[in-house]
């Protein structure tokens, strides 16, 4: 709208505000703020993108513009046109989104943030609250395959949503391969279930579950990719940025030789721990194993339960050990403080786990250097802070 023409429009509606002043106070004061929950287009917790349209503008509260001309003026100076000519038209003008939002544009949208951020309420008023530097969940089983009589049914949220017979059971999860899905199919009882696929939930700061279909779009490939790789229950880095890795431990061990128990099958078990654990983080308070997609030879022992045990896993055993403990970190559980440090009947990936009882997020890194029984296994802690 011209400039020459707008004074026109706002200098009267001064004075009718100036006039309305009183009454507006009164009306305000008795009616009760609107529930910022009603005017959100989505769930209260969920997951949102900068520029995401989060109010429904159609259930934002209208007043009489009688005793609200003041939201009229800001209306037009948000640019916002429609609900002005709106207001002009009915008789009712549509509350300022500014006055009841945070983080919101004025048509609705959310502000534009980096990263994944989450739909909330404060002071009555409904927010979009940008990330903080790290936001962790937890792997959740959300999608079963259940066995039934004639094949397998697949279940989300309770409901049925596809049934399979038994030879069309192929690649129907990207967590659990065919092979596995069809062994399991044998050896089970109609209704027993087997988690396919998996959601984030129990976020670190409180945001709704995530389902596996939205996991990529709001948290990107590499955390999908990380969830592949631990067990259900694990927690899980989903996001994290503008932060900094601070040393704070390192420890070293040697495979040496020990021939009755194969120093090949040592050594391969010793890369497979270390394979294990790199890049594990285990954010505060969590409690994390590492990864399931590992796999151990077993050597004859006539000590260990059942004759036979993973040999050559004491070593990185004792450079995680070290090194947590060097951070201040307690033991993790699995392992002892003896030479021969991981305890019989614990898998060294998924049983042994590392507990962070520290403010700040830990990142767990290993490596091997040589080959042989002189190999040296590498185990540094990281703490990640805010940059």
């Amino acid at each position: 709208m011209p400039k020459k023409y707008l004074h026109r429009i706002i200098i009267p509606l001064i004075l009718i505000i100036i006039i309305m002043a009183p009454i507006d106070y009164y009306i305000s004061s008795n009616t009760p703020t609107q529930n910022p929950a009603e005017i959100s287009s989505m769930p209260i917790g969920s997951t949102v993108m900068a520029e995401t349209q989060v109010v429904d503008l159609t259930k934002v509260r209208k007043e009489p513009l009688i005793t609200h001309p003041d939201y009229l003026i800001e209306n037009l100076q948000e640019g916002q046109i429609i609900p002005a000519i709106y207001g002009l038209l009915t008789g009712t003008i549509m509350t300022p989104i500014k006055d009841i939002t945070e983080g919101i544009e004025a048509d609705g949208r959310a502000q534009k943030f980096e990263g994944p951020g989450m739909i909330t309420t404060k002071e009555n008023k409904l927010v979009v609250q940008p990330p903080a530097n790290f936001i962790w969940a937890y792997k959740t089983p959300y999608t079963y395959a259940v066995k039934t009589k004639d094949g397998i049914a697949i279940i989300e949220n309770n409901k049925t949503i596809k049934t399979l017979k038994p030879d069309q059971i192929n690649n129907i999860s990207e967590y659990v391969n065919a092979t596995k899905i069809k062994e399991w199919y044998k050896e089970a009882k109609i209704g027993d279930k087997i988690p396919i696929d998996f959601s984030l939930s129990n976020f670190s700061d409180g945001r709704r579950e995530v389902p596996p279909e939205d996991i990529v779009k709001f948290f990107g490939e590499q955390t999908k990719k990380y969830m592949m790789e631990y067990p259900s229950g694990s927690p899980i880095m989903a996001y994290m940025h503008n932060y900094k890795m601070e040393e704070v431990a390192t420890a070293t061990s040697q495979l040496e030789s020990y021939p009755e128990y194969g120093d090949i099958s040592r050594e391969y078990n010793a890369r497979e721990f270390v394979r294990a654990w790199n890049g594990t983080i285990v954010p505060p308070g969590a409690i994390s194993p590492g990864k399931e997609t590992v796999q151990f030879t077993s050597s004859g022992d006539p000590e260990a339960p059942g004759g036979y045990a993973s040999h050559g896993t004491c070593p990185p055993a004792r450079a995680l050990r070290d090194a947590v403990a060097e951070a201040g970190l307690p033991t993790p559980s699995g392992i002892t403080w003896g030479y021969f440090a991981l305890m019989y009947g614990y898998d060294p990936a998924t049983d042994v786990k590392v507990y962070n009882d520290g403010n700040y997020p830990i990142m767990i890194i290993m490596w091997t250097e040589g080959s042989g029984p002189g190999m040296i296994i590498h185990a540094k802690i990281y703490r990640l802070v805010p940059a």
